[in-house]
């Protein structure tokens, strides 16, 4: 997918996209580029305030799957409601997700309460980020378990898997939304 470089730009981390826009000459603000890292290249880092190894570093973490956004840093980014009416209402969150999976979201929340209970039983109900960054792994994990219990018959285990599936890939895309995901692999623009 191809966007504007000031688009791939808006997904940096708010100092590094503030740079990225002053070093960035305004005729190159309407180019494409492929992806965040592309964008990043069109300007000069040796003749930005910053200079190049601090363009290098950011591109690197980038290509490896590691930048990440501290909470704060999160706040300023785009999440997945937007703001404006017209486009909002292209996101029917009851008629299009609730209404056809009110009974999977409610398994799906009564496991985040369950999880809560044996990791935190004495705090009210959160998700604690802290404890598992490895939401691709434990959800071929549990995609494994659950077609273990579907072969051995054992349904209940199969929907108590399907469960943590589910969970699994919800946490997996919240955390890309947020740009915290380990496995972004220089895909925070897509």
């Amino acid at each position: 997918m191809t966007t504007t470089i000031q688009q791939h730009l808006k997904k940096l981390k708010p100092a590094h996209r503030d740079a990225a826009l002053t070093n960035m000459k305004p005729s190159g603000m309407t180019e494409q580029a492929s992806d965040i890292v592309s964008a990043i290249a069109t300007f000069d880092w040796v003749e930005a305030p910053e200079g190049y190894t601090f363009w290098s570093d950011i591109c690197q973490e980038l290509i490896r799957g590691e930048y990440s956004f501290t909470e704060e840093e999160s706040k300023g980014r785009e999440t997945g409601l937007p703001v404006e009416s017209e486009e909002r209402k292209t996101y029917p969150i009851y008629s299009g997700l609730i209404a056809y999976f009110a009974d999977a979201l409610a398994a799906v929340a009564n496991l985040s309460y369950k999880g809560n209970q044996q990791h935190h039983p004495d705090k009210p109900l959160h998700w604690d980020k802290s404890k598992s960054t490895d939401s691709r792994d434990a959800l071929v994990r549990h995609i494994i378990d659950m077609e273990k219990a579907n072969k051995d018959g054992d349904y209940e285990k199969e929907l108590e898997e399907a469960k943590r599936v589910a969970w699994r890939g919800l946490e997996n895309l919240q955390r890309l939304i947020e740009g915290s995901c380990q496995y972004t692999n220089n895909k925070l623009d897509k």
